[in-house]
């Protein structure tokens, strides 16, 4: 008996208990406070370049200040009425969750701690030395509330770390005592503070930060609703799919392609893979999994809007945008970052997305790339010569149209990806706006000893003094700080911001010298150097794209290069650098600086860039710039005829007349080192009518064939390797003669033969008088070549 008496008892328990989600908390309603990034009951005051996503408000108090220059995509609300009812929102917010019953006790540090969804009681003052990890087990419905009865702090670096489906909006903080995020810190969730809020310099919260009674102060903080989705190893992939990935024509890819469970992977080449490739092995299928947990975060975000319909023509924000119908594209959709390079855009789509042909996504005012992200469950559809701007979490099939260009990845969980001469680069370039045009710009002066050569525009912002010129050599404007220059250094903070926030795929340190890097986004902690010689090999893609963003000094030796090879271009290597930047004398430097400090251009330093500095000075000592985007020139093909032997026919075998033609060059001047194909057609070889035979004849142009035979390049040339060239029979529509897939610029010259053969009989061709010992009229075939 007493042990059936256990066992029913077992059972009840089991059968009442309530789902954990619902035992363990539940998300506390905001109300407006929900729109508000920051909040404070007697003021809000910023220090430095902020950037906030949301309102900023105070109420009882007016003060808000410091915006600018932090930057604000939200509205300002000092006092006024719609203040006063998010502080009453938020203090029924704070009411309810420290009402919640806690399911466990917790006390000093957090720090290196791990913790599951449940309601977490502090008596005392609590703390976070180093990282605190969030477990969502896998439910991204887990709430995580805490509440602090006394003090709460996180030291300088600490950083709360959202796993396994975690979410920020389901995080909360109630807090009594005085909140201090420390220098640096990454905080997570919705801070409900009853006292004062101080966020350290540098600090990121992906949340809110709300102070019911009294101040809160930040200083050069990232505050954001949302965080990027986090793509984990299948953010280095271009393609990813789940049953196949097949190519037709150039495409270029940047990163790797791979498909995973699936074993199919074709059209590569022609297509160019600067990444890896993989066919279900290990890495496919490890990045199938994080992108199954990217989708999974991607879709249990909360939707702050809808979509529906068309897209064309409209503007978007920053927000989670859910659609439960199709979406289309006709046109061209913009997502406006509103001058915050943080901005996320995320789009939930519960069915199929398609472009129309020539549509484009587009990113404005300091969006970025890989920070918006399509969720889709249904197919996708884009068009031909579309421009698509985003990472793709497809479900199901994705379909890229001819010629198009896409920024960002295709990755697709189940089903295939098909492409067709689609250029795909997981990293955009930098816009530099205005910028462009200026070789030097400088925000207090700019002064140059002897004859430097600036090929671009010179200025300087606030600050008025250009000295040097002459002797130095300007061959554009020079802005003394008037207007132009002005707006130059507004974009020039934007780009400067851009290349920031943008994510690292590698680490660097030290000296580069001796190094070879591809492609991709580069963070030094430290100073970084050159000393020798530094290769950044863009391996055939043109598109390439180099950032490197070094948090201290910059220097490059005396005598130091940084040489392009394989394709990579000036015009899309970007060096952030915060600290003073040095290039030694006689250099030879390569890319876009995008300085916060003094830069020094040693005496006959040659680079191929622009020198730009947000906060600093600019000397130079007879220095040469050259303009990384030249205009560009033509991409043409010069060709010419050939004659060949006489044949003396026989009217029984086969025979051939050959002949070599003189000599052909390719030049390509575009500088953006994209593909290109030599294509050739031929009319029907005809022999016209003669004396005795009055009727032209005609053999099938199939008989005519053209061998390109070896291709040399002109010095200053890229390598020919990537060119193809193998013997063509004719024909009367154009076909693909001399193939070069990616980067020839330059000029390659070569010496084609050519042969056209002979049937037997062909001797009824047309002649003058007595069959034998006749000459037949010559046959003639006019060949029509391209180049594109």
């Amino acid at each position: 008996m007493a042990i059936l008496a256990l066992i029913v008892v077992l059972v009840v328990q089991v059968t009442i208990s309530a789902p954990a989600a619902q035992a363990l908390g539940t998300v506390v309603d905001l109300g407006t406070a929900s729109t508000y990034s920051l909040l404070g009951g007697t003021s809000v005051a910023n220090t430095g370049a902020s950037a906030v996503s949301g309102n900023v408000g105070s109420y009882p108090g007016l003060a808000v200040s410091g915006f600018p220059p932090g930057i604000l995509t939200g509205q300002l609300h000092p006092g006024d009425s719609a203040a006063r009812q998010a502080q009453a929102d938020a203090l029924a917010a704070y009411s309810a969750t420290a009402a919640q019953v806690p399911t466990q006790a917790i006390a000093g540090d957090l720090g290196g701690t791990t913790l599951t969804a449940g309601v977490y009681r502090s008596a005392a003052a609590l703390s976070i030395s180093s990282a605190l990890t969030l477990d969502a087990q896998g439910d991204p419905a887990a709430v995580f509330i805490f509440q602090v009865n006394a003090a709460f702090g996180m030291a300088a670096a600490a950083r709360i770390v959202l796993v396994n489906g975690a979410q920020s909006s389901r995080v909360f903080w109630q807090v009594v005592g005085a909140t201090t995020l420390g220098a640096s810190a990454s905080f997570a969730g919705t801070l409900l503070g009853l006292a004062a809020i101080s966020i350290g310099a540098g600090s990121t919260v992906v949340g809110r930060a709300l102070s019911l009674t009294a101040a809160l102060a930040l200083d050069t903080s990232v505050i954001l609703p949302e965080a990027p989705v986090n793509l984990g190893t299948a953010g280095a992939y271009s393609a990813l799919a789940g049953t196949s990935v097949t190519n037709t024509g150039m495409t270029t890819l940047s990163g790797n392609v791979g498909v995973s469970p699936g074993t199919v992977l074709t059209g590569f080449p022609p297509g160019l893979n600067s990444g890896s490739t993989h066919v279900n092995d290990s890495q496919a299928a490890q990045a199938q999994v994080d992108l199954s947990a990217a989708s999974t975060d991607a879709a249990a975000r909360t939707p702050t809007g809808t979509l529906s319909g068309d897209l064309g023509g409209r503007t978007l924000t920053s927000g989670v945008y859910a659609a439960a119908g199709p979406l289309s594209l006709n046109g061209t959709v913009l997502l406006d970052g509103q001058g915050n390079v943080h901005s996320v855009f995320i789009l939930q789509l519960d069915s199929t997305l398609t472009t129309s042909a020539g549509s484009t996504v587009k990113v404005v005012n300091g969006a970025q790339v890989s920070r918006v992200f399509w969720r889709v469950k249904g197919a996708v559809s884009l068009g031909a010569a579309s421009a698509f701007t985003g990472s793709l979490l497809a479900q199901g099939a994705v379909s890229i149209g001819n010629s198009s260009g896409f920024l960002g990845r295709a990755l697709s969980r189940a089903g295939a990806i098909s492409l067709n001469g689609t250029t795909l680069n997981s990293e955009a370039t930098i816009w530099l706006g205005t910028a462009r045009s200026y070789a030097l710009l400088a925000s207090a002066s700019v002064a140059n000893t002897s004859t430097s050569t600036m090929n671009g525009d010179v200025g300087t912002s606030p600050g008025v003094a250009i000295t040097g010129f002459p002797p130095g050599i300007i061959t554009g404007a020079t802005h003394y700080g008037d207007a132009a220059a002005a707006q130059a250094q507004a974009d020039l903070r934007l780009a400067y911001n851009d290349a920031v926030a943008r994510t690292p795929s590698a680490s660097l340190a030290g000296d580069l010298g001796g190094r070879t890097l591809t492609a991709g986004v580069y963070r030094s902690a430290a100073a970084l150097s050159v000393s020798t010689a530094l290769i950044l090999d863009g391996q055939g893609n043109p598109n390439a794209v180099f950032i490197f963003q070094v948090d201290a000094a910059f220097n490059t030796a005396a005598g130091s290069t940084i040489t392009l090879v394989n394709g990579a271009q000036a015009s899309r290597v970007f060096w952030q650098v915060t600290g003073a930047v040095t290039l030694g004398a006689a250099c030879g430097f390569q890319g876009t600086i995008l300085g916060l400090a003094a830069i020094s251009i040693g005496a006959q330093c040659a680079f191929t860039g622009r020198a730009l500095t947000v906060d600093g000075a600019i000397t130079l000592n007879a220095a040469t710039s050259t303009d990384p985007e030249p205009v560009p020139g033509p991409l043409e093909i010069v060709t010419a005829g050939a004659a060949l032997s006489a044949v003396t026919l026989d009217g029984t075998t086969t025979q051939y007349a050959t002949g070599l033609s003189t000599e052909w060059t390719i030049t390509d001047a575009r500088g953006s080192g994209a593909s290109w194909t030599v294509s050739v057609e031929a009319t029907t070889p005809t022999s016209a009518a003669g004396s005795v035979e009055s009727t032209p004849r005609t053999l099938s142009v199939e008989n005519l064939s053209i061998t390109p035979g070896s291709i040399t390049a002109r010095p200053g040339s890229d390598p020919i390797s990537g060119i193809s060239a193998p013997p063509l029979a004719l024909a009367t529509s154009a076909q693909a003669l001399i193939t070069a897939v990616g980067s020839h610029r330059g000029t390659y010259v070569l010496t084609p033969a050519v042969s056209l053969m002979i049937p037997p009989n062909a001797y009824r061709s047309n002649f003058s008088g007595v069959i034998d010992h006749s000459e037949l009229n010559p046959f003639i075939s006019t060949l029509t070549f391209t180049i594109s």
